[in-house]
C-alpha cells in the first residue's frame, strides 16, 4: 500500500500535535505540583513567621518565629532614667535575664496572632499592630529585686524635698530672704514600681521616672504668695530701730535683737518671744535703775562718801515697759524711746541727783542747798531725837511734794508749820519757829520725831527752790572744826537760857 507524500505529512503533523499536548499536560502537571508545593511552603512560613509590619505590644516582630521572638524577648533590657541629689538625670539598665523574661508558657497569645495571620497578609507584608495580654512571663520577685537595686531606691543616695522657706536672719544684710525650694530625689515608691512594671510588661526600652512624675515634689515654691507676705512682715519687724538714751549712753533695739525675739509658728504666723523682751528690759533695769542702790557723793566738806539707803533714783516700771516696747515693735515704728518709770531721777549716770539738791549732814546737823551746782544756802538744823529712837534715816530721797501752812500731826501733837517739804514718808524739812537754837547736839537732847527742823527764814528760802522730785541726800559724817566747837558752846549756853525761860514746843 502506497502512502502519498501528503498523507505522510498529515500523519507527521498529527504526531507533533500529540507530543505538544502531552508536553503541555506534563508542564501543567509540573506547574500545579510546584504551585502546590509553593503554597504548602508559604502556608508553613505564614504559620511560623510574623508578617512584615507586625507589632506586638509595641515590639516589632516582623519575620520572627516564636523561637526567635522568645530569644528576642530574652535579650530585652530597659533603661530607667532617674535623677540624683542635684537634680541631674542619669539612667541605669535592668537586663531581662535578671528576672528571666521570655514567652515561656504564655506563647498562646503570640500563636493566636500567627493563626489569624493570612497567607496573603504574609505575602503582601501587611502585618498589623496587636495588644495582647500575658504574652510574656517573668519572675516578678526577681524583677522587684532588680528594681530595688536601682539607685533611686537607695535611701543613702536620696534627699527629701524641701519647701521654699524663710532664711535665718542675715546680720550682714539686716534682713531675711526666701530660700528656694528643693525637690530632692525621693520617689513615690509605689508609683515608681507600677510605672516600671508596666513598662516592662509592654517591653518598653526606656522609662523616665522624671517625666512620669514619680518623684516627690516640694509643697511650697519660692513664688508662694503667703511666703512672700511672711517675708515682708518679718523684714518690716527687723527693719524697726528703737533707740533708748540714758544720758550719754544708749541702747538700740534693731534687727539683731528683734530677730531673736520673733519666730514663725507652724501656722506661718509671726509670734513674739515675750520672755526675751522681758530679759532685755530686765537688763536695762540692771544697768540704769539706781533706786535702792548706794551712790558716791562729794560732800560740802570736800570729802567723798558712799551714801547707802533711801528710795531716790531711777525706777523703771518694767511690766508696763515690756508692753509698750512690744506694742511699738508690732507697729513697726522706729524712733527714740523713753522707758515707763515708776519714779525718775534728775540725770543718768553715777551722779543721778544732778546739780540741784538738798544736802543734810545728820552728824554735824547742817543743811546745804545747791542750785545748778552752786551752793546758795547753808544752815544748822535739828533732826530726830536719837535718844528716843526717832533718828532721821540716812540715804538718798526726793521731795514728795511741797505744802504751805500744813499741820503736822502725831499721837500727842498737832504742830502747824508754814513750809512743809516731806521726803521720806512723814519725815520732811520744815520751819520750827518754836526753836531758838539749831545745830550742835541739840538733836540728842531735844530732837524731833524724825523731821529736819529749820530756822524759819532758812526754811522759807529752801521752800522757794524745793519742788517735787528734788533730791535730798542724808548722811553721817564727823567733821572736826574749831568753828563748829565754838558754835556748839554758844548754842549750849543759849539752851540753858531757853530752859530757864520755859521756851519750846513739841518737836516734829
Amino acid at each position: 500500500m502506497r502512502i502519498t507524500i501528503s498523507e505522510m505529512r498529515g500523519k507527521i503533523l498529527v504526531m507533533k500535535r500529540k507530543k505538544v499536548w502531552i508536553g503541555a499536560a506534563c508542564l501543567a502537571v509540573l506547574l500545579c505540583a510546584g504551585a502546590f508545593a509553593a503554597f504548602i511552603y508559604i502556608k508553613g512560613q505564614a504559620e511560623e513567621h510574623f508578617a512584615k509590619g507586625t507589632i506586638l505590644n509595641g515590639v516589632d516582630v516582623s519575620g520572627m518565629t516564636l523561637e526567635e521572638l522568645d530569644k528576642r524577648i530574652g535579650q530585652y533590657s530597659i533603661d530607667v532614667v532617674q535623677k540624683d541629689r542635684d537634680g541631674e538625670s542619669f539612667s541605669e539598665t535592668i537586663l531581662g535575664n535578671e528576672f528571666n523574661i521570655g514567652i515561656g508558657q504564655n506563647e498562646d497569645a503570640a500563636k493566636k496572632v500567627l493563626r489569624e495571620q493570612g497567607i496573603l497578609q504574609y505575602l503582601l507584608g501587611k502585618g498589623t499592630e496587636h495588644t495582647v495580654e500575658n504574652w510574656v512571663e517573668y519572675d516578678e520577685k526577681k524583677l522587684e529585686d532588680a528594681i530595688r537595686r536601682l539607685s533611686c531606691f537607695d535611701t543613702s543616695k536620696t534627699a527629701e524635698p524641701e519647701d521654699a522657706h524663710i532664711s535665718k536672719y542675715n546680720k550682714a544684710e539686716g534682713c531675711y530672704r526666701i530660700i528656694a525650694e528643693s525637690d530632692g530625689n525621693t520617689l513615690e515608691e509605689g508609683e515608681a514600681f507600677d510605672v516600671i512594671m508596666k513598662a516592662v510588661h509592654q517591653m518598653e526600652p526606656e522609662v523616665n521616672l522624671l517625666e512620669e512624675g514619680c518623684y516627690k515634689m516640694a509643697a511650697v515654691a519660692s513664688d508662694d504668695k503667703a511666703l512672700a507676705e511672711l517675708l515682708e512682715e518679718l523684714n518690716a519687724y527687723v527693719g524697726t530701730k528703737i533707740t533708748y538714751h540714758f544720758g550719754t549712753k544708749k541702747e538700740v533695739v534693731d534687727g539683731k535683737l528683734i530677730s531673736k525675739w520673733i519666730k514663725v509658728n507652724k501656722k506661718n504666723q509671726v509670734v513674739f518671744k515675750k520672755e526675751k523682751i522681758s530679759e532685755f528690759v530686765a537688763s536695762l533695769r540692771r544697768k540704769y535703775d539706781t533706786i535702792f542702790r548706794s551712790r558716791k557723793f562729794k560732800t560740802s566738806y570736800g570729802k567723798k562718801i558712799t551714801v547707802e539707803g533711801g528710795d531716790y533714783g531711777w525706777w523703771m516700771n518694767y511690766t508696763e515697759e515690756e508692753k509698750q516696747l512690744l506694742k511699738q515693735i508690732k507697729k513697726k515704728k522706729s524712733g527714740k524711746r523713753t522707758p515707763v518709770y515708776y519714779q525718775t531721777a534728775k540725770s543718768y549716770g553715777a551722779k543721778d541727783y544732778g546739780d540741784s539738791y538738798i544736802e543734810i549732814n545728820l552728824t554735824m546737823q547742817q543743811v546745804f542747798l545747791y542750785i545748778n551746782g552752786k551752793k546758795i544756802l547753808e544752815t544748822d538744823c535739828v533732826t530726830g531725837n536719837s535718844a528716843r529712837g526717832y533718828d532721821t534715816p540716812a540715804g538718798a530721797y526726793s521731795i514728795t511734794y511741797t505744802e504751805r501752812d500744813a499741820t503736822l500731826k502725831g499721837e500727842n501733837y498737832a504742830t502747824p508749820v508754814k513750809y512743809w517739804m516731806p521726803f521720806n514718808h512723814n519725815i520732811g524739812l520744815h520751819d520750827a519757829n518754836w526753836r531758838s537754837r539749831f545745830g550742835g547736839e541739840e538733836y540728842k537732847r531735844n530732837g524731833s520725831h524724825g523731821c529736819v527742823n529749820l530756822p524759819p527764814e532758812k526754811a522759807e528760802k529752801i521752800f522757794k527752790y524745793a519742788e517735787k522730785g528734788m533730791p535730798v541726800i542724808c548722811y553721817h559724817l564727823e567733821v572736826k572744826e574749831d568753828k563748829t566747837k565754838e558754835q556748839d558752846k554758844k548754842k549750849d549756853g543759849q539752851d540753858k537760857k531757853d530752859r530757864k525761860s520755859g521756851l519750846g514746843q513739841p518737836a516734829h
